[in-house]
């Protein structure tokens, strides 16, 4: 018998003939030293979610120093990519340097009517996304 295996009924009545019996260990934690401070069980009830908030915000205080010190981190890639867009962006616009993207860009500024409609197509294409989650 291994480990995990199932053990079926001939195998469970030859360990209980030779006394083996099932068994496990555990330990209930009525309260934690530390440092001089002791803390109650239920400070140690920690979730998934909370776990996944303390990460997220790991994650979001490397991506801040990397922006904030330029530093081309696998993280902050996409910001700082998305940065050097918008100042292309803007340079083109402000210069008679364009390519197609910015062309775009300055059409909608040059008649906002464009971008209400583009508005609403947004909007609505993003609605059925949102609410398939909801319905799942």
């Amino acid at each position: 018998v291994k480990k995990g295996e199932k053990v079926g009924s001939s195998e469970a009545t030859l360990l209980s003939k030779l006394n083996i019996n099932p068994f496990s260990y555990g330990f209930v934690i009525l309260a934690v030293y530390d440092s001089g401070s002791v803390f109650t069980p239920d400070i140690l009830d920690i979730s998934d979610e909370d776990l996944a908030a303390k990460f997220q915000a790991g994650v979001s205080n490397v991506t801040a120093i990397a922006l904030g010190a330029s530093y081309p981190a696998s993280i902050a890639v996409p910001h700082i990519i998305s940065d050097g867009f918008k100042n292309v962006l803007a340079l083109a616009l402000e210069t008679d340097v364009m390519f197609p993207k910015a062309e775009k860009i300055k059409e909608i500024l040059a008649d906002p009517s464009k971008w209400a409609a583009a508005a609403p197509a947004a909007a609505s294409s993003a609605a059925p996304a949102a609410a398939a989650p909801a319905a799942a």
